[in-house]
């Protein structure tokens, strides 16, 4: 680390550098699921991160990132903790004893590879070399070094505790496991002597060495982590509110300092109960952390330096937050009534996102002074009351955008509108981020704007690479409920997100993954079809597949003429895919294409070509189909084939079909293999489906057989379906 650097607005610099980093090493370590070592994809991704690494290196000749147990933190300042990308990389070399991991100047590419080999490598791997140390040292990778957990540093230091266990020490242990074990407990309740000796641990290891200064953040953001949870049994209990106070007094102030920005640190994952807990730390303490400084030089979010800063000027008598994130549609009315009250003292330069909150707050005053009637302020009130206070600075922007601004409020607009894209991608808010692209997008398009493309600021960064690999990964970070609004903005953004789509297409797994992707690219459209034929030359037949399925939605003569280039491809569910598009423009070559697939010795061909046989209409399908289910079944995948056949005879639904359903129902006798009773199980279940009213005097003749159950349910679904009651 930089050891000798003081000034924080390195930091600041390096921060977007790191993020990109670590973002980029997760991509070039995804593209080696994809591609082996040697392909030019590869190497593109391993310079392009190297590329960011040497712009780091420009200041230091090593970079180290500290492991916290899902987060990373440079030169004691958190990197992005909501980021899925830093939570994988920490979680990854935590679980593996790793406190610290550096990068030297004079990384090479080929070390960079092995290194992305290890991280997709098995954990045990690891574990049976006894450290990844020594994954490093077998692989020659020289340039990268870790530093294992000094499991020792969680003890007291020797200066507390001298030549043996003492009390002091051993409450310390005991505070720290209370901890990690959800307990928030400093001893006995009826003594005040454990808080002194805790508080002069903290005294000493909050202004150590680093291990004791990372030992106590740690027990800093178990004690908040705990204390968001047990805020319920917090409130019967204010003895443990006054301990926290006791304990927060007795420290030093350089300690007092340290303790409170850590815990700042974390209520930033743990917001809507910010409140409740800041609210039980003396308003001096809070005054004194934050006088003179800006959100940026704690590294917190607008939202929590405007509460912080309420909470350290304001009398709580006088202020009580209650955070609340519903929002109702504005009308234009009220949008420009609240304009006119913000915005009387003519003062635009005070609604940043240092200070828009306290300013907002003035307006929940009872001192609110315009040109509008007492009743609308009073609604007026209501309305921002019930908003959190982004979504309202959010509307002002925006109701703002359908004017001409001045150059100077436009770059202040620009400034404020990154700012909140950051804040609403953090908390998961892409309905609000989309409204941000659209509207600014129309203000570009208005002929209002003076900026040009190279100082337009908004649209760039929502497409740049990293921001638009942390959009993608909030797919899995706030799970299905979000999908719908993610895939919304993803489209509204368009073509740039096409090539990570793709991407994300082809790493997916599952079916409901690859649909939702697919429907994206299908909502992106025609900007994004190109990049898509493009994308056809992948080696994985699964994506090619699925590319297919998309570009056959919206067919024209030259896709039509690509699509066609992969009729003979090896793999006969992309053949499917190009048969499936080729019958509703081509009938004749998907009809040749299609009895090629019914007469292979290949199962899986003839499987697809049995999936889509029913949109032929050649006699020539039929009388395959029939022919081979009439066959003997010798095997388990024969079985599976004939149940596809007969579904797909349901749905041709011709009646030439039910003398071959029937000689096979109506075999009996011990010599009635299982195969066979079990596709005439399938068949029967079909028969509730079949079209032609034919298949009811089948089913009279079967009423009486060995599978009457079977057939009285057939007929009782068909009389449902007809709508017919018995």
């Amino acid at each position: 680390m930089k050891q000798e650097t003081t000034d924080n607005s390195t930091v600041d610099q390096d921060k977007p550098l790191l993020n990109s980093f670590v973002h980029e090493l997760n991509i070039s370590r995804r593209q080696l699921a994809i591609y082996p070592p040697e392909h030019p994809q590869i190497a593109t991704s391993i310079n392009r991160t190297l590329e960011i690494l040497n712009e780091l290196f420009l200041s230091d000749p090593v970079i180290t990132l500290g492991i916290a147990p899902d987060a990373l933190y440079f030169e004691q300042h958190w990197l992005d903790k909501e980021d899925p990308t830093n939570q994988d990389f920490a979680r990854f070399f935590s679980a593996l004893g790793i406190a610290s991991i550096s990068f030297q100047r004079g990384l090479r590419a080929s070390e960079l590879i092995r290194f992305n080999q290890l991280l997709r490598s098995d954990q045990r791997a690891a574990e049976s070399l006894k450290g990844f140390e020594k994954l490093l040292e077998q692989q020659q990778i020289e340039n990268i070094s870790v530093i294992p957990i000094d499991y020792d540093a969680f003890q007291a230091s020797q200066d507390i505790t001298g030549a043996g266990a003492t009390p002091k020490s051993q409450l310390w242990e005991n505070f720290l496991h209370g901890l990690h074990d959800g307990l928030i407990d400093f001893g006995d309740l009826d003594s005040t002597q454990n808080i002194d000796d805790i508080a002069d641990i903290f005294n000493q290891k909050l202004v150590g060495s680093e291990a004791e200064r990372e030992q106590s953040s740690q027990a800093i953001n178990l004690f908040i982590e705990n204390s968001v949870r047990s805020k319920a049994d917090l409130q019967s209990q204010p003895i443990s509110d006054k301990k926290l106070a006791t304990l927060l007094e007795h420290l030093s102030p350089a300690a007092q300092k340290e303790f409170l920005n850590n815990a700042f640190r974390s209520l930033e994952q743990h917001q809507d109960a910010a409140p409740e807990v800041l609210q039980k730390i003396p308003t001096q303490l809070l005054k004194n952390t934050i006088v003179g400084k800006n959100r940026h030089d704690l590294n917190l979010s607008s939202r929590l330096f405007g509460l912080i800063n309420n909470l350290a000027t304001i009398p709580g008598e006088l202020f009580q937050y209650s955070p609340k994130t519903k929002s109702t549609p504005l009308s234009e009315n009220m949008v420009r009534a609240r304009l006119d009250v913000l915005f009387c003292e003519e003062r635009q330069d005070l609604y940043i996102p240092d200070s828009y909150q306290a300013a907002l707050h003035n307006i929940l005053s009872d001192n609110i002074n315009g040109t509008i009637p007492d009743d609308e302020k009073q609604k007026l009130k209501a309305l921002i009351e019930n908003q959190s206070i982004e979504l309202n600075f959010s509307a002002i922007i925006f109701e703002l955008l359908h004017k001409q601004l001045t150059p100077e409020q436009e770059k202040s607009t620009q400034q404020n509108l990154l700012e909140l894209s950051r804040y609403y991608l953090d908390i998961g808010d892409f309905v609000t981020l989309r409204k941000i692209f659209t509207n600014w997008s129309q203000y570009l398009d208005s002929g209002n704007s003076d900026a040009s493309i190279f100082d337009e600021k908004v649209l760039s960064n929502h497409t740049q690479t990293t921001f638009m690999v942390e959009v993608m990964d909030g797919m899995d970070l706030w799970g299905e409920e979000k999908h719908r609004e993610i895939a919304d903005y993803i489209i509204a953004v368009g073509e740039p997100y096409t090539e990570l789509v793709i991407e994300y297409l082809g790493l997916a797994r599952q079916w409901p993954e690859r649909q939702l992707w697919m429907e994206i690219l299908e909502g992106i459209g025609g900007d994004a079809q190109q990049m898509i034929i493009q994308a056809l030359d992948d080696e994985r037949w699964y994506l090619i597949r699925n590319l297919l399925i998309i570009l056959g939605k919206d067919l024209d003569p030259g896709t039509l003429k690509i699509i066609h280039q992969f009729i003979e491809y090896p793999h006969p569910k992309v053949r499917l895919e190009v048969m499936r598009n080729l019958f509703s423009c081509n009938p004749a070559t998907a009809n040749r294409q299609l009895l090629k697939e019914l007469t292979s010795q290949d199962p899986e061909a003839r499987a697809a070509g049995i999936e889509i046989a029913d949109l032929s209409r050649d006699p020539e399908v039929l009388s395959i189909l029939h022919k081979s289910l009439g066959v003997q079944i010798e095997n388990d995948t024969e079985l599976e084939l004939k149940k596809q056949m007969v579904k797909t005879l349901t749905r041709i639904g011709n009646k030439d079909s039910l003398p071959v359903l029937r000689r096979i129902l109506v075999k009996q006798g011990l010599r009635v293999s299982r195969r066979t009773k079990q596709l005439q199980v399938e068949i029967l279940q079909n028969l509730a489906l079949f079209p032609d009213t034919a298949v009811e005097k089948l089913l009279h003749e079967l009423a009486d057989g060995k599978y009457k159950q079977l057939v009285r349910q057939a007929m009782e679904q068909r009389l449902e379906l007809s709508g017919r009651k018995r």
